[in-house]
């Protein structure tokens, strides 16, 4: 039986994967920043799945033990080295695997993620077996009155998957307002651990990278060979859930500092205190972010542990 929302028994995780080495920034902060300030939720367990132990300094072992934060190993598939960005299926799913029977929702995070308040707010309903962010804007998405027949990409990841595209639902991208064919970021995700939703990720991007036709369109078309392992998660989501039993995460969670000017202030946080996750990709390896509004308290705490030797 699922757990309610109020004894949910919830795991954070995420990886040390930066694409091109971006972000910058500690590999503990994200979970530095669960422990400052996430309330209720700053005792939650925490993981960090690791490609490779041994580059991992005593000093960052030291601090992750004091954090209390495990640090698991998970194999990279040598078949997704091309694509930005794969590899997180394969430490999510490694975390999965791990979780089963030990927990009850996993919260997946990007690396490049910040928390600035209590995320207890992110955890599923009963009646919910996935929460998720839509992506920000369409980049490689499908149009929800178009027929994936029209586009290639979208007609062979449907085929691959055997996903019905009549049954995967909607999803509005954040800043472009997009009614798109179900397609999610993959920076802020939670789920069901025994449903297997990121097994399948895993499972759906071995299948896409190994196939001659998705390989010859991600060799054309640089957007789709980034964004496949999107499109994996997307379809991973809506092959083991249906559409009324997903969960849209708060507008403040993984909200995206690289799209705050593009973004209405009407929408957009009025500090960054006041959102519950940020997701900052690049913005906080130089000096830029020092524009976004926040309180002293969180300008001194972001500026003291961002670039935490290692």
């Amino acid at each position: 039986m699922s757990a309610t929302p109020e004894n949910a028994n919830c795991l954070v995780v995420y990886s040390n994967y930066a694409y091109r080495g971006t972000p910058q920034t500690d590999l503990l902060l994200l979970a530095e920043s669960v422990r400052a300030f996430g309330g209720s939720t700053r005792d939650w367990p925490i993981w960090i799945m690791c490609d490779d132990l041994s580059r991992l300094s005593a000093s960052t072992l030291r601090r992750a033990s004091g954090l209390r934060v495990s640090i698991l190993p998970f194999a990279i598939d040598q078949a997704f080295s091309t694509y930005p960005f794969a590899a997180k299926a394969s430490a999510a799913a490694e975390a999965e695997r791990i979780a089963e029977g030990f927990v009850d929702q996993l919260l997946w995070f990007d690396r490049d993620s910040l928390v600035v308040g209590d995320i207890s707010s992110l955890l599923l309903t009963h009646d919910k077996k996935c929460s998720f962010r839509p992506v920000n804007v369409k980049n490689i998405g499908l149009d929800a009155g178009v027929s994936r027949k029209v586009d290639p990409f979208w007609s062979r990841v449907f085929e691959l998957s055997g996903v019905d595209e009549s049954d995967i639902g909607t999803a509005i991208s954040y800043i472009d307002r997009r009614n798109l064919r179900f397609y999610i970021a993959a920076g802020l995700v939670g789920a069901r651990v025994e449903l297997g939703i990121f097994q399948e990720w895993e499972r759906f991007m071995r299948g896409f990278v190994s196939d001659d036709t998705l390989r010859a369109l991600c060799a054309e078309s640089e957007p789709h060979r980034i964004f496949l392992h999107q499109a994996a998660l997307s379809l991973a989501v809506a092959h083991t859930t249906h559409p009324n039993e997903r969960q849209e995460l708060p507008i403040l969670s993984m909200y995206p500092l690289n799209f705050w000017e593009e973004d209405g202030p009407e929408r957009r946080p009025r500090m960054l205190d006041d959102a519950i996750s940020l997701r900052y990709d690049t913005e906080l390896d130089g000096d830029a972010w020092c524009r976004f509004p926040m309180s002293e308290a969180l300008e001194r705490w972001i500026r003291t542990h961002m670039h935490a030797d290692e």
